[in-house]
């Protein structure tokens, strides 16, 4: 039987039964592989600031790719005005309130918000409360925002932020 088989045949047989017929896998390598991959994902995932809307708040759109602060948010939506998403007044409140004055209830709220010291400035005892992010809706009166903006800038906020939607490369709503 042996003498019809070409010399590639017997080649092919000598070879195979060189070869074990049980193959091995090494797993350690493998799994160290997926522990390093899960502790990227767990550390990147965490590091991303992304602030979450609410779905009834539509906000207006734009180019910039700045992520915000941690900050004390404020939102303004068509039915309410919130501070940390607790209800500080109805948005009916805050258009009837006299223009030029700050709102009282946002001002009693914001109030909380503790006073730092400003540093490398030349005028001594300069204070600021920090940073505060607007997240308002794009419908609501232009008038309402701008007395939100009025308060934030009578409490020594040194930025003020308003949140907007991300609208790609050719913007829109």
């Amino acid at each position: 039987m042996s003498a019809h088989l070409t010399l590639r045949a017997k080649r092919l047989i000598r070879r195979n039964s060189r070869k074990p017929g049980v193959v091995s896998l090494n797993l350690v390598p493998m799994i160290d592989v997926f522990m390093v991959l899960v502790f990227f994902l767990l550390v990147t995932t965490s590091s991303i600031d992304n602030m979450r809307s609410p779905r009834e708040l539509r906000l207006p759109t734009s180019l910039s790719l700045d992520q915000p602060n941690d900050a004390p948010i404020i939102m303004v939506t068509k039915q309410a005005v919130l501070i940390q998403g607790v209800q500080v007044m109805t948005l009916d409140e805050a258009v009837a309130a006299p223009a030029g004055k700050p709102l009282s209830p946002v001002r009693a709220e914001l109030l909380k918000v503790t006073l730092m010291s400003v540093q490398g400035t030349d005028t001594v005892g300069a204070t600021t409360r920090g940073e505060v992010n607007i997240m308002a809706d794009r419908d609501i009166p232009y008038t309402v925002l701008k007395k939100v903006l009025a308060t934030c800038g009578e409490l020594k906020f040194a930025r003020i932020a308003i949140s907007v939607a991300h609208a790609g490369k050719r913007g829109g709503r």
